[in-house]
């Protein structure tokens, strides 16, 4: 307490000295310029008062080697700390130029002058391995060309979610030619750049679809009746000359009963003519077909991949003339109609791998681990895409070789785990085909139409299923085959 009030009794005194010292300058300068004026002479008094302050100077370094913007740090180090008011900048004059200006106190500036004069240098680069840098300026300047991905990318990436606006002078930058990306910045950030940058330059994953069609046909064929053109220009056209013959008067009496005596027998069990014309035909089958597509795709939202199968195939077209001949099949030449088709429309693949970060305060000591090909195999993840599935066949053809082809097409968006075979539909169809062709009219009575036409009926039951496998193309460098060991290829 009474080195407090010791310390008020000081100031307090310290006050009233300034004070008292303050009037009387005040009065002597009013007295004495009158008193001067008296004897002809003018003179002037001035009282500076010495408060302790820094006189500030300022100064412009041009440098010959280092870079105004790696030096500003060290110096805003050195003169900041000895008054707050110090400034350092740089003067951006031209591409040649590195302009440097100090403002510090007088007393500071013979260390700045020594600083710069030692970090002004030519220093050579030790090498190009990550974590070597510059010697005496603290500032690395790399270069990476990336493997897989597009150094634009790569940039933008790092300075929206690592870098942000970075540290001052720090610059990154790609070449469009060369896909190279190159930086500035100081050491410790470089080794976590170059780590980041081997996390992220990695292929987009690749999935190869496989997509299997099951088919299991059940079909019942019936065939009965009198094919009536063959019959017509075949047995038809000697038909009633045998009656004629047979009942014939105009030869004699003996020729009638000669007739009547004759072989009869060999028409009944020994025809001499073609029965070809007569159709009389069952069959049943049942039949089970796997077709199968594979597609490899790359990660995309807004690609889209096809493939399909369309082989021109022939078929036997009649003219109006009766005339037959070998053309192409109506399946193969129509436009946008497939044997079968695939279509894949943006695939995004979902990878479950990586190490999860824990809660605060472990999560500070964020690590990436480098991308090696063919890791991600072993991973579980999920595949979405959207997909539209097309087959055709055809199912029917009519007299004159005209075909009705039948097209089945499957669309829609799905989500499916990787490495594991998923329905993406199923369906079943049911068909009764019945086709009558014959003499106009009389093919129409519900008995009597078997002997002027042919009666062909199809019974049909098919039941398809739809699915698609999904697994990572493998990325890895595939293994060299072993030399000078016998194996067996399967």
């Amino acid at each position: 307490m009474r080195r407090k009030i010791r310390e008020n009794h000081m100031r307090r005194s310290i006050f009233m000295w300034k004070k008292y010292w303050f009037w009387c300058a005040a009065l002597l300068s009013m007295v004495l310029p009158v008193w001067s004026q008296e004897n002809g002479v003018i003179r002037k008094l001035h009282f500076i008062q010495d408060d302790a302050q820094d006189y500030m100077i300022s100064k412009i370094y041009k440098l010959q080697y280092a870079q105004a913007n790696d030096l500003i740090p060290f110096v805003s180090g050195i003169v900041m700390r000895y008054n707050i008011n110090s400034v350092v900048n740089s003067i951006e004059y031209g591409n040649n130029q590195q302009l440097l200006t100090v403002s510090c106190p007088e007393k500071l500036m013979p260390y700045v002058d020594d600083f710069i004069a030692k970090a002004d240098r030519k220093v050579e680069i030790k090498g190009k391995v990550p974590g070597e840098i510059i010697q005496g300026t603290g500032i690395t300047r790399e270069v990476y060309r990336p493997l897989y991905r597009s150094g634009e990318d790569i940039v933008s990436v790092m300075i929206e979610s690592v870098i942000g606006e970075g540290p001052a002078g720090a610059i990154y930058a790609y070449d469009a030619n060369s896909n190279q990306i190159y930086w500035k910045d100081n050491a410790s950030n470089t080794s976590y750049i170059y780590q980041f940058l081997s996390f992220l330059d990695r292929p987009a994953p690749q999935v190869t679809l496989e997509f299997t069609i099951y088919e299991v046909r059940e079909s019942t064929l019936r065939d009965i009746g009198i094919e009536y053109l063959a019959w017509k220009n075949g047995p038809g056209l000697n038909m009633f000359q045998v009656g004629f013959d047979a009942f014939g008067l105009s030869s004699a009496g003996s020729s009638a009963l000669q007739a009547l005596s004759g072989p009869f027998g060999g028409f009944f069990f020994a025809p001499q003519f073609d029965a070809s014309f007569i159709r009389m035909l069952q069959q049943n089958g049942k039949a089970e077909i796997t077709n199968t597509a594979s597609l490899t795709v790359a990660n995309s939202n807004t690609a889209d991949y096809a493939i399909y199968f369309n082989p021109v195939q022939q078929n036997i077209i009649k003219q109006n003339n009766d005339q037959t001949h070998v053309a192409e099949s109506t399946l193969g030449t129509t436009e946008n109609v497939y044997h079968s088709y695939v279509k894949i429309t943006g695939p995004v693949v979902n990878i479950h791998y990586g190490t999860p970060q824990e809660p605060y305060p472990a999560s500070e000591a964020f690590e990436v681990d480098p991308y090696t090909p063919g890791a991600l195999l072993k991973y579980p993840g999920t595949l979405f895409f959207a997909y539209d599935l097309q087959s055709a066949a055809v199912v029917e053809r009519n007299n004159v070789g005209a075909e009705l082809v039948e097209v089945t097409q499957l669309n829609g968006n799905i989500l499916i785990p990787l490495n594991k075979e998923t329905i993406l539909g199923r369906w079943e169809k049911d068909s009764f085909v019945e086709q009558v062709i014959g003499v106009p009219w009389l093919s129409e009575i519900p008995i009597l139409r078997y002997l002027f036409s042919t009666v062909t009926t199809v019974k049909e039951k098919t039941h398809v299923v739809v699915s698609v496998n999904a697994t990572l193309l493998n990325s890895a460098k595939p293994e060299k085959l072993a030399e000078g060991r016998l194996f067996k290829l399967k």
